[in-house]
């Protein structure tokens, strides 16, 4: 497991608190990106390689907001998403994935997954998601361990569309 440090200024963290990121993505190449989208000093990035590599991190403490690849290589992003709701409860997860969401909605909907990015994203899609991740409700409930996590107010109803019901690009793999 590595650790990357976003914030340039490491006095900043003691003048106001900076939310932390946990990226989990096999590809090293993945993480250095993101890490460097989000280390304009919004967020300190921790990255993790595997699903063991996460699991380590999440037991270690909690994050502010998780952002998990889909396919790992000894697992999938969904287990420590079942990890983090067991041990911290809620928190926003967003999953990225070169995969066709549809083939992960029931259980990423189980889990309550805040948002999917399909590989490839731009800055702009990332930032945006974990911004909008951190400053949702479900960031600021404070669930008990192993509960399910509310689905937002403007998720719920007949009308919802779930990220795996959007047009996509891709055909399911």
């Amino acid at each position: 497991m590595s650790v990357i440090e976003a914030s340039p200024h490491p006095e900043s963290k003691f003048q106001m608190s900076i939310p932390d990121v946990l990226v989990v993505d096999d590809d090293i190449a993945v993480c250095r990106i993101v890490h460097r989208m989000l280390s304009d000093g919004q967020y300190e990035v921790q990255a993790a390689h595997s699903v063991a590599d996460a699991l380590g991190a999440v037991e270690q403490k909690s994050f502010d907001v998780y952002v998990l690849d889909y396919k790992l290589p000894d697992g999938s992003g969904l287990d420590v998403a079942e990890r983090i709701r067991s041990k911290w409860g809620a928190a926003p997860i967003i999953l990225i994935s070169g995969y066709d969401p549809s083939a992960v909605a029931f259980r990423a909907e189980k889990l309550g997954i805040s948002e999917f990015l399909e590989k490839p994203f731009s800055r702009e899609m990332i930032c945006a998601a974990v911004k909008k991740a951190f400053n949702s409700p479900q960031a600021a409930t404070d669930l008990s361990p192993g509960a399910a996590p509310p689905i937002p107010p403007e998720m719920s109803g007949p009308t919802r569309t779930r990220f795996w019901q959007r047009p996509g690009k891709r055909p399911a793999s």
